[in-house]
């Protein structure tokens, strides 16, 4: 199994990659009738979805995925991925998102605590922000970069790194909790 490749979000001009998301209303394909499927283990969904914090309101600005039928989205018409192990790009989207909720996001990851299993972890990266988010309108962006240093200090991890046993139980578990973006 392989680490997966997160969705990206540019936030005051640094990348950042999903950590967490507790609440609803961020895209994926399926909202636009489009079906994906996985060519790589690093990106099991088929899809990583862009998206952009514009004067305080949470923007999809691109997607790259696997799908059978690709269609326009918000009247923007998808073109060959050429540099990626998916198929189609879609460039410049401008689609405000309707999320509300919370949204967890990191960036500079340290490389000595990769989990080749699911999603990383956010103690994972050195910068970590949450935003609040009210109908794809961002409310507060919080620094969490000095608790998520204190919680490796400590010996802390949210997702831990290996399943506490080799049962069938257990080690479902631990996979469900690596590939899981609850928050």
């Amino acid at each position: 199994m392989t680490g997966q490749v997160a969705d990206e979000f540019k936030v005051d001009e640094h990348v950042y990659s999903l950590i967490g998301v507790s609440g609803e209303g961020l895209y994926v394909p399926a909202d636009f009738g489009m079906e994906t499927y996985s060519s790589c283990t690093a990106c099991w969904r088929g899809y990583i979805m862009q998206y952009e914090v514009v004067d305080g309101e949470l923007f999809l600005v691109g997607m790259d995925l696997n799908t059978k039928k690709a269609v326009p989205v918000n009247g923007v018409d998808p073109v060959t991925a050429e540099d990626s192990f998916l198929a189609y790009r879609y460039v410049d989207l401008g689609l405000k998102t309707r999320f509300t909720g919370m949204i967890l996001l990191g960036a500079d990851f340290i490389r000595e605590r990769y989990v080749h299993m699911g999603f990383q972890s956010a103690e994972s990266y050195r910068k970590v922000i949450e935003m609040v988010v009210e109908d794809g309108d961002v409310l507060e962006t919080r620094d969490l970069s000095s608790a998520m240093e204190k919680r490796r200090r400590a010996g802390v991890e949210g997702k831990p790194s290996a399943p506490s046993g080799m049962e069938e139980e257990s080690l479902g578990s631990w996979i469900e909790k690596r590939f899981s973006q609850d928050y």
